[in-house]
Order: C-alpha cells, then sequence, then structure tokens
C-alpha cells in the first residue's frame, strides 16, 4: 500500500483523525483489479459525478466516463460500475463508439444492465480500440438495435465474461454481439437470448486464434454465423438450443469444436467450408440408413486375403453438412470371414476396420468400434469409401452405412 495512502493525526490523547490520500487511493485500486489498467473511473446512479474517482464521486452514466478516459493507444481505463435498480441508458444516436482501450466491469451480470434509447440509435456501444466487458447485461431493447460492435483493426484481442445479451423484446432484424477483424478474442461463460425471426447472436468476421467457452445460444434466427478469412478458432462447451440456423459457416477452415450441444434447433450446421475438427458433439441427431435402398454397394475382394480396390460408399457431394457414422451394415457372398476398412481419403488411410462372418443372404450389423471420445465426425464434402477382403478371394459384400448427420 502507498505509504501516504492512509495517514492518522493525533490531536490530543487517544483521539485520531483518519485522513485519506485519493490520489494513492486510486492507484490501490487499479492494483487490486486484477489487470494493468493505468486508471479506474467509477460508475454509480448514486455517485456525484464529479471525476469518477471514488464512489461518492462516481458518474452516473457509462458514456460520461467513456468521455473522460483516456484514449491514448498505451493507456487502459477500468470503468468498475455498480448495480442500478434500472439500468444504464446510453441514450445516443447512432452507434455510440469509443477509440480508447477499456475494461468495464460489473458485480454480477445481472445486477448492471445497459441499453440505448434513443430513437435514432443503431446500437448500444461501439469500440474500436481494445476491450473487456465483464459481469453486465446488454439490453438490445424493443426496436432493431444491435448490441455491442467491436471492429478490432486497431487491437490485440477482447475478452468477455460473463455478459448476458437479452434481444427476446426486438422487433426488427439485429445482432447481438459483433466482432471484426480481430485475433486472440477470448469468449466465456456469456448467454446469448433472443428472438427466433430476427435475432443473430454473435457474428465473427475475420476473427481468428479465438477461443469461445461455456456460452449458451437460445432462441435465435441464427446463433454464430462466421464469415471473413477466420480459422484457428476454438470453441468448447458451447450449447445451442431453439434457433432456427445454430451454426453458419460460411469461409474460413480450422475451426475446432469440441463438447458441443444441439438442441431443437431447425438446422444444427450450416458450413460451407469444412476441414474443421469435431469432438464430443452431442444433439437429437436420427439415425439413417446410406444408400436408402436394398441394394447397397457392392465392394469387392481381391485373392485370397488380398484386399480389394476402394469403392464409394457415399459421395462427397452428398455430405452437406458434419455427419457421424454409428454402424456398418455388410452383406457377404460367401460363407467365410470378412475384413471391411473404411476410408475419409480415398483409400489413404482407414478410420475403421471391421469383421464380419460372411453368410450367405444374411445381413450382418457391426456397431462403431470405438468409444466416443474417438469417434470420427466427419467434415462437409467427405467422401467414404471402402475395401474388402475374404478367405478364399474373389468374393463380394454388400456394405450399407448408419449415419447420423449433425
Amino acid at each position: 500500500m502507498p505509504q501516504q495512502a492512509v495517514q492518522l493525526k493525533q490531536t490530543g490523547p487517544q483521539r485520531y483523525i483518519l485522513f485519506y490520500n485519493e490520489t494513492a487511493l486510486d492507484e490501490i485500486g487499479s492494483a487490486i483489479s486484477g489487470r494493468a489498467v493505468t486508471d479506474t473511473l467509477y460508475v454509480s446512479p448514486n455517485g456525484n459525478g464529479t471525476g469518477g474517482s471514488t464512489w461518492a464521486r462516481a458518474y452516473t452514466t457509462i458514456q460520461a466516463a467513456l468521455d473522460a478516459a483516456s484514449t491514448d493507444p498505451d493507456d487502459c481505463t477500468q470503468l468498475n460500475i455498480s448495480p442500478h435498480a434500472t439500468n444504464y441508458d446510453i441514450d445516443t444516436t447512432g452507434d455510440p463508439t469509443w477509440t480508447g482501450n477499456y475494461i468495464l466491469s460489473g458485480s454480477y451480470r445481472n445486477w448492471a444492465t445497459i441499453k440505448n434509447s434513443h430513437a435514432s440509435a443503431t446500437s448500444i456501444l461501439k469500440f474500436s480500440g481494445n476491450i473487456g466487458l465483464e459481469n453486465i447485461t446488454i439490453d438490445c431493447g424493443t426496436g432493431s438495435n444491435n448490441g455491442v460492435i467491436i471492429d478490432g483493426a486497431n487491437t490485440k484481442g477482447c475478452f468477455l465474461s460473463h455478459v448476458y445479451f437479452e434481444a427476446e423484446h426486438v422487433t426488427g432484424a439485429q445482432t447481438s454481439l459483433q466482432i471484426a477483424n480481430t485475433e486472440y478474442a477470448r469468449i466465456e461463460d456469456t448467454k446469448f437470448h433472443g428472438v427466433l425471426a430476427y435475432t443473430k447472436a454473435l457474428y465473427l468476421n475475420a476473427c481468428k486464434l479465438s477461443n469461445f467457452g461455456r456460452l449458451d445460444f437460445h432462441n435465435c434466427a441464427t446463433g454464430v454465423q462466421i464469415v471473413g478469412a477466420s480459422s484457428d478458432n476454438v470453441w468448447s462447451f458451447v450449447l445451442l438450443h431453439d434457433c432456427t440456423l445454430a451454426l453458419d459457416i460460411d469461409v474460413g477452415d480450422s475451426q475446432f469444436f469440441h463438447e458441443v450441444s444441439f438442441s431443437n434447433c431447425t438446422t444444427n450446421v450450416d458450413d460451407e467450408v469444412g476441414n474443421h475438427a469435431w469432438s464430443g458433439i452431442s444433439g437429437e441427431f436420427d439415425v439413417e440408413i446410406e444408400p436408402d435402398n436394398f441394394t447397397g454397394v457392392t465392394v469387392s475382394a481381391g485373392g485370397a486375403g488380398v484386399w480389394g480396390g476402394d469403392t464409394e460408399i457415399r459421395a462427397a457431394a452428398t455430405s452437406t453438412v458434419p455427419f457421424k457414422i454409428v454402424a456398418y451394415i455388410a452383406e457377404a457372398s460367401a460363407n467365410e470371414k470378412y475384413r471391411i476398412r473404411f476410408s475419409a481419403d480415398s483409400g489413404s488411410t482407414f478410420f475403421a476396420d471391421v469383421m464380419v462372418e460372411g453368410e450367405v443372404n444374411a445381413i450382418k450389423s457391426v456397431a462403431k468400434q470405438a468409444s466416443d471420445a474417438t469417434d470420427h465426425i466427419f467434415n462437409k464434402g467427405t467422401r467414404i469409401s471402402a475395401s474388402t477382403k475374404s478367405e478364399s478371394g474373389g468374393n463380394t459384400a454388400v456394405v450399407w452405412l448408419k449415419l447420423q448427420e449433425i
């Protein structure tokens, strides 16, 4: 603690007066905030608006505190936001924009709500510097206001933690959170609630090398849309439920999806790109058999104990969304042992190798031979093929796939 933060002055026997050095106390506040900030300002409906350096002198509006904060690119101002019985109203036309580096921090996300009720407003907050939001609620109101816009062309990333985007009362198309031109973003423990007809919850434009975890998307027209040169983002423990389109991947590859759950969505994934990694994906995925007939696909064995050629089972054009194979069905032409192996790269490597006891005209079903943790989930545009061999050779196996489209 700075030596001049608190002073005791003796005024008589056993009597002392306690003096505070306000500047020193500000330094303490910055030090205990947990982040390297160059200044701390306070926002409270009970402040007197005289500088924002203490709760007593707090700004009464968030825009006043942002206007007072430094715009020096080497500075970072933390705004400590107290609970509010109703809401903090930005009340500004268009996209209210601030260019500095800021951290807006509340006590708990439902205790401090931010809105913009101006008749000509198009969003609630827009930032073009480094920005952190935590423990606040963004209320998009009853019109078509966008929520928060972060344009990171001049930033080193952004973070959001314990933020609630409320758009359940909007009456026009809007986006709750837009992040553009940003690397190293981090969004965690954040909930999006919208309207099926209007709300796009999270819109990413040229966002890469970022982490998204413990997110909840509910009742949105689109849960997440990814555009621009987006790649190498990590998504973990994400719930998308009751959305028209849960996940819309228009461009960018090398996304990693881990522990993502879909529930009661009209369309779970619209993937225009492919080349992503999927792990631990869960949801209400119907099981289908392909091809959808009693003919199947005939796969020929080579000589005795020799693999035959690569035969297409599912065309790349058929694979329009990610999918998972849960079982393999085979009918052998001879009463002997067969092995059938499956490939997702036209026979270069094989993701499954199963054995069946052949019996003429008998259908054999072999369940997936791996635990859920090592399931293969295939991207849009994946071609599935198979090859087989039998004991005596020169035989065939008719093959079907039992699969789930995500």
